[in-house]
């Protein structure tokens, strides 16, 4: 056995479903059910049962995929401390990132990085918050950046703070924007609530739900052909910081920004690694000479 059959079996139970790990792992279908059989044959044991839903592990597949975990785990310590060993700024990195993380701030974080470290070998994967999260809580990479508060089992390090912004097309009073279609999108469960408290904190009655859809991005652009108003974060405005659409901060009643963080995550053992310890503190000098948000923009709707 070697870590590419640990690393397969591992893809196989992460994805629970042979034709996602069978993509993932850019193989077939048949030949990656030929390699399981094969490792359960070396093995001696049933480590997968297969259904209509997905797997599911046996018993010995359980303890064979925490041996394959803590296999893959032990030999990437051991190619990080040899290459330490060298002075040398290289190694791989691997992030998870919040998608609006990564679709405004990460592209340009990564670039300049890896203009000054270009022997540094970066993996990326996005996905929500919570996702992300999880994804740092099982070990599945070095350092994330997730926004929110969700509890982490390493260090966590406040990065930036932006508000949220309602977004219309013309500036109205609260109870004219009342009447207005909402435009609402798939979105973590801790926006969703912030939203929803700030309508039930203004409105006496919830927005008009008119439109529903998958992603910020695609609310941002129903916004700018006056379909509808919507609350998005200063991060996800993009377009909508063009003058000819209203940004108010969301404020609370005691007149506070109402704003939502990003957090820098990573474990305190994996600063003995050179390049996620590079890695860590270019992150917080970048954030120290970059501003994210430009409140000259902010144009407050009428109360």
């Amino acid at each position: 056995m070697d870590d590419k059959e640990w690393r397969t079996f591992v893809t196989v139970v992460d994805e629970g479903n042979i034709t996602k790990a069978a993509e993932k792992l850019f193989l077939s279908q048949p030949a990656l059910s030929y390699r399981l059989r094969h490792l359960e044959d070396s093995v001696g044991y049933s480590l997968l049962l297969r259904t209509t839903e997905g797997i599911t592990l046996t018993p010995q597949g359980e303890i064979y995929y925490d041996y394959c975990k803590r296999m893959l785990h032990d030999r990437e310590s051991l190619e990080h401390a040899l290459i330490s060993s060298t002075g040398k700024i290289q190694g791989t990195l691997k992030i998870a990132s919040s998608i609006n993380f990564a679709d405004y701030e990460l592209p340009q974080l990564l670039q300049s990085f890896r203009e000054q470290y270009p022997d540094v070998h970066i993996q990326v994967k996005t996905a929500f918050s919570h996702q992300v999260v999880k994804m740092f809580n099982t070990g599945d990479c070095m350092v994330a950046f997730a926004r929110g508060g969700y509890e982490v089992s390493g260090t966590s390090e406040l990065l930036l703070e932006e508000p949220y912004c309602l977004v219309y097309k013309e500036l109205v009073p609260l109870e004219s924007l009342e009447k207005v279609p909402f435009i609402r999108y798939q979105t973590d469960a801790s926006v969703s609530n912030i939203i929803e408290n700030w309508c039930a904190e203004h409105f006496e009655e919830p927005p008009i739900v008119a439109m529903d859809v998958n992603s910020m991005s695609t609310c941002r652009h129903f916004v700018r052909a006056g379909l509808g108003w919507s609350i998005l974060t200063y991060m996800g405005l993009g377009s909508c910081k063009d003058k000819d659409i209203y940004v108010s901060p969301l404020r609370s009643k005691d007149g506070n920004y109402i704003t939502r963080d990003t957090n820098m995550v990573y474990a305190k053992d994996a600063t003995n690694l050179i390049a996620v310890k590079t890695f860590i503190e270019y992150v917080r000098n970048y954030y120290k000479e970059h501003t994210v948000v430009d409140d000259s923009i902010f144009r407050e709707y009428k109360a």
